[in-house]
């Protein structure tokens, strides 16, 4: 464990200023990278659907899959999802922030997680070891996920989600929030749905985080010319940026994988890769475990 004072906080975290915590405890690393890649916070409601979960992990995936690390808050739930989804990716990384102390699993379900995200990123808290979570430290440790995030996505959320007071610290931060669209029908969905009409973004893939995130001033280092999504950013009639680099060829091929079995069509038009380089890399992931090949040349993960 590890404990920084103010000076040794991430960047993004010393900008909130009076709000920022005194101290934090960290269980892992951030990494020497973190200021200048970008970060994403998916959060979503504790009771969530089948829908939602598919969404958290996968979002979670491709992101980590093009290099973008995941903050959420180790909940019960969707930000559980998230973190699992992150850590699926190749090289995959994922911040959690505790409403307890370092040395306290909360919620005690959880307890895989918490020892394996410090070995894919790292743990962090502003409580004190021994400390354990009142109501009123979750509002408190929402605020550290906002602000250690570029972006927060909010995937799903009833009419009167905790994930609200979230939102509000990522406003009040001035960050862009994303929410996915949901059915109509679903009370899960109340929350993301009204965000949305009151003028929050719309997540419907990765590929739309991605454009929001290229348009950060501090990210242009990461975000260089020459990447095949550049071509794929333009069919989906969104205007391409400048700089724009978001993974290696293999990561982007990974980040098209799921469990439900894809062509090799569907790689190439989701990549713009050509033909045989998207076979090459996927013999590649093939040979290393990551995925298999199934009837009708098709894919899926491992």
């Amino acid at each position: 464990m590890k404990m920084l004072d103010f000076s040794s906080f991430p960047k993004r975290l010393r900008q909130i200023n009076d709000d920022a915590p005194k101290r934090l405890y960290v269980e892992g690393d951030f990494g020497m990278d973190f200021d200048e890649t970008p970060t994403v916070g998916i959060i979503g409601a504790r009771d969530n659907t089948i829908y939602g979960r598919k969404v958290a992990m996968q979002l979670a995936q491709d992101l980590a899959n093009c290099g973008v690390i995941i903050v959420s808050g180790m909940a019960r739930g969707l930000d559980a999802h998230a973190h699992r989804g992150a850590m699926a990716a190749i090289g995959g990384r994922t911040i959690a922030v505790l409403p307890s102390g370092i040395d306290i699993c909360y919620p005690a379900e959880n307890l895989e997680l918490y020892k394996q995200i410090p070995q894919n990123g790292a743990i962090v808290t502003e409580y004190e070891p021994g400390h354990r979570p009142q109501r009123w430290d979750f509002p408190a440790r929402n605020r550290i996920i906002s602000a250690l995030s570029d972006i927060l996505i909010v995937v799903e959320a009833g009419a009167k989600s905790g994930t609200f007071t979230t939102v509000n610290h990522a406003l009040d931060q001035g960050k862009d929030v994303l929410c996915v669209p949901g059915s109509i029908l679903s009370k899960q969905s109340i929350g993301t749905n009204s965000l949305i009409k009151q003028g929050a973004g719309v997540a419907t893939s990765f590929l739309d985080v991605l454009f929001v995130l290229s348009h950060q001033k501090h990210l242009q280092n990461f975000f260089e010319a020459g990447n095949p999504l550049n071509e794929r950013l333009k069919t989906d009639g969104q205007a391409t940026p400048q700089n724009l680099s978001l993974a290696t060829n293999q990561s982007l091929v990974y980040s098209c994988i799921n469990h439900e079995p894809c062509t090799i069509d569907y790689i190439v038009y989701k990549t713009a890769l050509d033909v045989a380089h998207a076979n090459k890399i996927l013999l590649e992931l093939e040979l290393a475990g990551r995925i298999k090949k199934v009837a009708g040349n098709r894919y899926v993960l491992s």
